[in-house]
């Protein structure tokens, strides 16, 4: 997760926190910010990982085309 992400997660359970500190709900700005970010981060892994692996079908096929044409590609250069 990137600084601004963090930045703007914080402000924004920052901002959450106060106004519930006004209605009258006592909440501890710290904890929550902790917990928020914890969220994102471990929404952030899952989504990298994700989009890195090869899950799908889909993506299972491509990458067997992809080793493909890197063996001819390392096949033609060795000629």
């Amino acid at each position: 997760m990137d600084e601004r992400t963090k930045a703007i997660a914080t402000i924004i359970v920052t901002a959450a926190v106060n106004v519930a500190n006004v209605c009258g709900y006592a909440l501890d700005a710290d904890a929550w910010v902790n917990v928020v970010l914890s969220v994102l981060s471990a929404v952030s892994i899952a989504y990298s990982w994700w989009k890195n692996q090869n899950v799908t079908p889909e993506a299972q096929a491509a990458q067997l085309f992809l080793d493909q044409l890197k063996t001819e590609s390392e096949v033609q250069h060795e000629d």
